[in-house]
């Protein structure tokens, strides 16, 4: 058996937990990709300006696929109250004899 306890705090996300963090990461950069090409097409900018926008506009969609796709997400190491503790010390005592010496 493994020396080291099994802490629940290093458990991953379950399934359904992790599905939903990534359909929320996707549905922001479609939004921030929707901004982005309404921005191009109606603010009075320049037109460098106006192509950063719309580049971005066509690059993002790729990177919410990429990010939406690409596994569980990565949690951040968070610490845990559990300390080390010593191991007990253990009497080995011989057949017949008792704690009190008799």
């Amino acid at each position: 058996m493994s020396q080291h306890p099994v802490v629940v705090t290093t458990a991953r996300r379950s399934g359904s937990d992790d599905l939903k963090v990534r359909q929320r990461r996707y549905a922001i950069t479609q939004a921030v990709r929707l901004i982005c090409f309404l921005l191009a097409v109606f603010l009075p900018v320049p037109l460098p300006v106006k192509l950063v926008l719309v580049v971005a506009a066509f690059v993002l969609p790729w990177m919410g696929v990429v990010a939406a796709n690409g596994g569980p997400a990565r949690q951040r190491r968070t610490t845990t109250a559990l300390v080390e503790r010593e191991e007990p010390v253990r009497i080995a005592l011989e057949p017949g004899r008792d704690l009190d010496g008799s």
